[in-house]
């Protein structure tokens, strides 16, 4: 597995609870401490929670 830069479609995918993403986070995690987003990213799911 290669690290990858995760965008905020599967992160929203997360945030929901589907079962197959969070599967996927799971065994990323166990491979990589982090998981890596772009700031354009994270703006974006700022913007959404608020």
């Amino acid at each position: 597995m290669t690290e990858a830069l995760v965008d905020t479609d599967i992160l929203s995918f997360y945030f929901k609870g589907d079962p197959n993403v969070i599967a996927k986070f799971k065994d990323y995690l166990s491979e990589f401490d982090q998981i890596n987003i772009s700031i354009i990213t994270f703006y974006e799911i700022i913007g959404g929670l608020k």
